[in-house]
């Protein structure tokens, strides 16, 4: 099922239901059909992913090694 309801999109992802209310607060994507609330596996995966910080770059520049000789 693409669409699923507030207790079985919390088992899908792994969380409470209460999670899903608190996400629903900060813009998860919601479908409102006759009152009813229903949540988008694929749309809620994509917000989700919109959330995630990107990983913290490693210093990009090389590292330059230089020997100094005495003349």
């Amino acid at each position: 099922k693409p669409y699923l309801n507030r207790k079985e999109i919390a088992k899908y992802f792994g969380v409470a239901e209460s999670t899903i209310s608190y996400w629903a607060t900060l813009g998860m994507p919601v479908a409102n059909i006759d009152g009813r609330k229903l949540y988008g596996k694929q749309s809620i995966t994509q917000w989700l992913k919109s959330k995630e910080e990107p990983k913290p770059e490693q210093n990009k520049k090389p590292l330059a090694i230089a020997v100094v000789k005495d003349k």
